[in-house]
């Protein structure tokens, strides 16, 4: 085994790890029976996008939400993605442009859909009774 392997001394087994790219989704929306597919699609999506495996990533999508955006109840999406690492223009720009795409058929226009990209320090995201940064 490598020595790359081995935590430090005194630091949790987690803090070497990559880390959680979480995403949260609120839309007016209802996403009927579809939902449990958009759920896996945009899974996918994350993790291709910000070259995680994906068995790190976490999605929830809240559907039928009371919402409003420029004065207007027409559709619209808001979302929060979180993650260690992986933010960046590139990244960023490859999920707003996927989710767009899962949305529209669900009259989601690309101009009502907003996501707020999030790198977080390890020390502010906690898993397994730890943060990533011990």
């Amino acid at each position: 085994m490598s020595t790359s392997n081995i935590p430090s001394p005194g630091r949790h087994p987690h803090c070497d790890l990559p880390g959680d790219p979480s995403l949260i989704l609120t839309t007016n929306v209802d996403l009927g029976d579809d939902k449990g597919d958009i759920l896996k699609r945009l899974s996918v999506l994350v993790a291709q996008s910000t070259g995680k495996p994906e068995s790190y990533v976490a999605v929830c999508i809240t559907d039928k939400a009371s919402m409003i955006f420029g004065g207007s109840d027409a559709p619209l999406a808001l979302g929060c993605l979180y993650s260690l690492g992986g933010i960046n223009m590139a990244n960023n720009g490859k999920i707003q442009s996927g989710v767009t795409d899962v949305l529209e058929k669900y009259g989601v226009t690309e101009n009502r859909i907003y996501i707020n990209f999030f790198d977080m320090p390890r020390d502010c995201v906690g898993w397994n009774r730890a943060t990533f940064a011990g």
